[in-house]
């Protein structure tokens, strides 16, 4: 009769825990219900938004798409800037008077041993010239040493047995247009064949084209 009485109280037992879980099922899914009832409202009360921004994302996502799929740009070619014109070069020096052709004629055309000093000429052969009526000598010079600056000359007349010496410099290194410019001022020396001094001045040149 012992087990008898130990039965009963557990069967019991069983079943009021049974009823417990039960009726805790029965709250859960209760408040799941009331859950699930105000997220239908919810969006019901919010559907056409969910429609403008389902619609929105569709769009976005087909134009993402588009994107993907158009060619990629062709790379822009920039034409080579022209370079800039070449700058025009520098003017031509002018020449010098040293180097110039033509012939200077004194300031004072002085006379020794009956003929008149009357030109010097240093291009494209240095010479001296004496004139007399009706004749015209013209003397080299053997001893001729013409930079930019300066000059000197000797040359013999071995006929009339003088010698001259030219020594002078110019006062503008480049040639000059101006005919009554002194371009060249020189002291000029004549000595016979025994080195006795006949003549002794100093003489300023002017310059003259080619005849």
């Amino acid at each position: 009769m012992a087990p008898t009485h130990e039965v009963a109280p557990r069967e019991g037992g069983a079943i009021a825990a049974r009823r417990a879980v039960v009726q805790r099922l029965q709250m859960i899914l209760g408040r799941l219900r009331e859950m699930l009832q105000r997220l239908w409202m919810t969006i019901r009360g919010r559907r056409r938004t969910i429609v403008v921004g389902g619609i929105l994302l569709a769009l976005v996502g087909a134009g993402a798409v588009v994107i993907l799929r158009l060619p990629a740009p062709a790379p822009v070619v920039t034409q080579p800037t022209e370079a800039p014109p070449p700058e025009p070069p520098p003017p031509p020096p002018r020449p010098l008077q040293s180097e110039a052709e033509g012939y200077y004629e004194p300031s004072y055309k002085f006379t020794v041993a009956d003929r008149r000093f009357t030109r010097l000429t240093l291009r494209p052969q240095p010479f001296v010239m004496f004139s007399r009526t009706g004749t015209r000598d013209e003397v080299g010079c053997a001893d001729a040493r013409i930079s930019p600056a300066a000059v000197h000359l000797r040359c013999e007349f071995e006929r009339v047995g003088i010698v001259v010496t030219i020594e002078g410099q110019f006062p503008a290194r480049t040639v000059t247009s101006h005919l009554d410019a002194q371009v060249l001022n020189a002291w000029i020396t004549i000595t016979n064949t025994r080195s006795e001094t006949l003549f002794r001045a100093r003489e300023s040149f002017y310059w003259h084209a080619p005849d």
